[in-house]
Parts: structure tokens; sequence; C-alpha cells
């Protein structure tokens, strides 16, 4: 029941940032899609890289708005998370295979980040980069430095 809440709640935030691509601020609002390159004729698919390893190089050094759900990786006390892997939905990288990664975003919140319930979605806003990060729990094509991370309500 636990799983089928917290996928709903990613369906309707997908949903919502999807209808709504605001501006907030200099930071543009991101759905998960935004993070795929645009499939179209200028797109060569015959090149050997997967499609889960393609980004978006216009997104370089943009400052974005996106939710999503965090994988600590890790503390700077107990509960305050500093690292983070940054996934579009709940249980990616740890109960469940992680996503493909042009779908995660490993992000760094140098103050600390309370994290009180794992499942519970966030807002993270920062400065986005193409740059790939491996991590045990799963590789990211793409970084965040936060400025602010805070609950999607």
């Amino acid at each position: 029941m636990r799983k089928l809440l917290c996928l709903m709640k990613l369906l309707l935030i997908g949903h919502l940032v999807s209808v709504s691509p605001l501006v907030m601020g200099d930071a543009t609002t991101l759905s998960w899609q935004d993070l795929l390159p645009e499939l179209d004729d200028s797109l060569n698919l015959d090149d050997g890289i997967s499609w889960g390893e393609r980004v978006r190089i216009d997104l370089n050094e943009e400052d974005v708005r996106i939710p999503g759900f965090m994988v600590p990786l890790e503390y700077k006390e107990r509960e305050v998370v500093t690292r983070f892997l940054l996934v579009p939905y709940f249980g990616a990288c740890i109960h469940e295979p992680p996503p493909p990664p042009n779908q995660t975003i490993y992000a760094v919140f140098e103050p600390g980040y309370e994290l009180e319930e794992i499942w519970q979605p966030v807002w993270i806003e920062g400065k986005i980069s193409v740059s790939r990060v491996e991590e045990d729990l799963a590789t990211a094509s793409y970084s965040v430095s936060a400025t602010t991370i805070e609950p999607y309500d």
C-alpha cells in the first residue's frame, strides 16, 4: 500500500511539473523527461551510446529546479544529508534497480538537509552540470550543486 501511495505521489509530481514548466526566480523547473535529449532526425541512434546514457548538453550550467526522491550517500550528522542521488521514484537504488544514468542526479548540499522520511519527495534547486558520477548505488549523468532543498507539498 505504501509503495502504491508513493507511486501515486510521484505520478502527480510528474504531471504537475510537465503541465506547468514554470520559471521560479532564475531557475527553470524541469521534469524528468526534460533530462532526455529530443528524439528527432538529428539524433544518431547508431553511434553505440545507449538511450540511458544520452544527455542534454544544453542544460549544462543552467539553474534548475526539479522534484524527486533523495537516496542519501553521506550524512553530516544523524539524518542530515550532504551528498545524495536524486531519483524520479521512491525505492530507486535501494529496493529496485537504479534508474538509467540520465535519470539520476548526483547532488551536493553543503549545509545539509534534515531528511525525516526517506519516502518524502523534495524539490532541489541549483546549478546543473552534465558530468558522470559513479557511486556504489548508481551512476548519474547529471550533477547539481544544490542551493535550496524543500519538501514537495
